[in-house]
């Protein structure tokens, strides 16, 4: 069968061609100036593109139209919509040369040299060039209709180079002008700001700027987790512990990450009772957060412990991977929890929602597409 991804790109890309050409074609015969000059000749080049277009090779197709391009001075639309495409493929060298070529036209009309600017700035971007695309953003934002489309690529600029602070203040600009993302974003920036005061010790700087967080968002378990470090940092064992199950509850993506810090906060005299109260919590919320649990405490080989027997079983039987798994070594929890251990080792952990990254470490901050808080525990377990 034929590969439908590939299928869907190739009709994408056509269509998206073909599109163009209609543009191209209006610039050339003057549509929609009521014929005001007479219909002109048709370019020989036309026909060939066309050709190309029809015998399903875009790339050449897209070549010669943009030669024509650079020729005519009626396409300004069809330039952006070009170097759009070209970015998209991931052929920024071409996007820029398109959007610089437009950029050098003396009579370019000032509302399509900030476009060009813009548009220039984004194919910096997709090129991994922040400097530059940093300052034409700086620059475009300044114009109030493109202002909060070159703000917001301005703070992911700021968020890629870890800039927390720049980041920040440009999410204030954008909330003054009502284009702002989730406060949760804000309070992220707070929270990174925060751990970075941690590490250089400056505990009151750190406890602003998690005041201030809990203000964009609250509950928010990014904050109480980073606060749990700080008491602990200052010998307050119990307040430690306390914020951490706070964390726990308000996010249980956490737990194959801090179930055995948790444990060890609480000691081994009251291990079974914080596995207790989990295995409860985790019950009342469906077979997810169950699961979420029972990952956590395979991996942390807590498996035999007796509060966890119950919910074990549980996901077991209703987890047909793992029911196999279970029926194979006769019903033996023991062995088949410590096989489950060996595979999760290796194992991804998580994955993004948004993009479908996925690994064995968790990010608030999603490295491939730039999203917050979208990790999610995922265990993903490949039997041999």
């Amino acid at each position: 069968m034929p590969d439908l991804s590939s299928w869907a790109w190739s009709t994408w890309a056509l269509v998206t061609v073909a599109a163009l050409v209609v543009g191209i074609l209006a610039g050339h015969f003057g549509w929609g100036k009521r014929w005001k000059r007479p219909v002109g000749k048709l370019h020989p080049d036309y026909l060939a593109g066309l050709d190309y277009l029809v015998s399903e090779q875009p790339d050449r197709a897209l070549d010669v139209f943009l030669k024509l391009m650079d020729a005519n001075s009626d396409t300004i639309e069809t330039h952006f919509a070009l170097g759009a495409l070209y970015r998209r493929r991931g052929e920024v060298e071409r996007s820029i040369r398109i959007h610089q070529n437009l950029l050098a036209r003396e009579a370019l009309p000032r509302e399509h040299r900030e476009q060009a600017l813009l548009a220039l700035a984004q194919d910096y971007l997709r090129a991994g060039l922040l400097d530059r695309a940093e300052g034409l953003l700086h620059q475009v934002s300044e114009v109030p209709r493109l202002r909060a489309s070159a703000l917001g690529a301005l703070r992911g600029v700021y968020e890629r180079q870890h800039e927390w602070q720049q980041a920040l203040d440009t999410f204030r600009k954008l909330a003054r002008a009502k284009a702002s993302p989730p406060r949760s974003v804000a309070a992220h920036y707070l929270c990174e700001l925060a751990a970075l005061a941690i590490e250089r010790d400056d505990i009151p700087a750190a406890r602003n700027f998690l005041r201030e967080a809990r203000r964009e968002v609250s509950p928010f378990p990014r904050a109480a987790l980073l606060r749990s470090q700080i008491a602990e940092r200052q010998s307050q064992g119990e307040l430690a512990l306390k914020l951490l199950r706070l964390a726990l509850d308000e996010s249980s993506a956490l737990l194959q990450e801090e179930l055995p810090h948790l444990l060890k906060l609480a000691g081994d005299d009251r291990r079974d009772t914080e596995l207790e109260a989990l295995a409860q919590a985790a019950k009342s919320r469906g077979i997810g957060e169950l699961k979420n649990l029972v990952f956590a405490a395979v991996g942390a080989n807590l498996a035999p412990a007796a509060p966890l027997r119950s919910a074990i079983e549980t996901v077991f039987e209703q987890d047909a991977t793992l029911g196999a798994m279970w029926r194979s070594a006769g019903g033996e929890l023991e062995r088949v929890a410590q096989e489950l251990g060996a595979l999760l080792a290796h194992a991804e952990r998580y994955r993004c929602a948004e993009c479908g990254f996925s690994g064995r470490g968790f990010y608030w901050h999603c490295p491939a597409c730039q999203s917050w808080e979208s990790f999610e525990s995922y265990a993903m377990v490949k039997l041999r």
